[in-house]
């Protein structure tokens, strides 16, 4: 049976996400620049950096096992919904007097905690809407949505800092967060429930997901040429990052 397009509802969801993309790398240029003139050190720079990358590294395993267990579309609005709070603390910290740098770093972590369920779900999302004819035309946007944040997001920060300060930054992602939230709902409402598939422990589900890594070829990324190929378990390769 022939899987039924949902491109528009892919259109709206990946708009949200390039929204949001955007967002959030005003607000990781702006807390750079924010912190690097209050400390003047650039290991504080770094450091919340790494508290902004790391937790999205050490958790996207264990997210892609929720991932596959629960509502995706459900798990992406949780992930961007509750990382607003991390966003909301900073933001609150500099209304009432200047965040400190170890304020900054809770709200950065927190934010990048939620974050980490995101982004499996959402390419998991992807490949039960299209169909193969259309993955690779997905890919190519979904590229393109990842790179915004820094390839467009630093150039409007730099025209939006010079007419306020990070706060502007800030408010601007907590209110993109609110709008993927919505055109998720929306694109969530719309579909069909998944089926439930048989319960396994959540070891068991992680396991299974690390032996089919480590164990199936058909996982490894295959290419010839410029040409786009699909695994054994019809998930998008994504040749613009190398990253299937």
């Amino acid at each position: 049976m022939e899987q039924r397009s949902n491109y528009r509802k892919f259109l709206l969801m990946w708009g949200g996400e390039f929204i949001s993309s955007i967002g959030g790398g005003l607000t990781s240029f702006g807390l750079s620049v924010y912190v690097f003139q209050k400390t003047g050190s650039a290991a504080a720079t770094a450091l919340v950096a790494l508290l902004a990358f790391l937790p999205v590294l050490l958790l996207s395993p264990l997210a892609g096992v929720l991932a596959d267990r629960y509502d995706r579309t459900l798990m992406m609005m949780l992930g961007d919904g509750m990382s607003g709070l991390g966003l909301v603390y900073i933001l609150i910290c500099m209304l009432t007097g200047e965040a400190q740098l170890y304020q900054i770093c809770i709200g950065v972590f927190v934010s990048a905690v939620f974050s980490s369920l995101l982004e499996p779900s959402y390419r998991a999302t992807v490949t039960d809407m299209l169909t193969k004819n259309e993955y690779s035309k997905a890919s190519g946007m979904i590229s393109l949505a990842g790179s915004a944040r820094y390839l467009i997001s630093p150039l409007l920060a730099g025209i939006l800092l010079g007419i306020s300060d990070v706060k502007l930054l800030l408010i601007i992602d907590i209110c993109t967060f609110v709008l993927t939230v919505i055109c998720t709902a929306v694109v969530r409402k719309s579909r069909l429930t998944r089926k439930a598939a048989e319960k396994e422990s959540f070891g068991e589900s992680f396991k299974t997901g690390w032996r089919a890594i480590t164990e199936k070829k058909g996982i490894m990324l295959r290419t010839t040429g410029n040409t786009v190929e699909y695994d054994e378990f019809n998930n998008i390769v994504y040749l613009a990052n190398g990253v299937g």
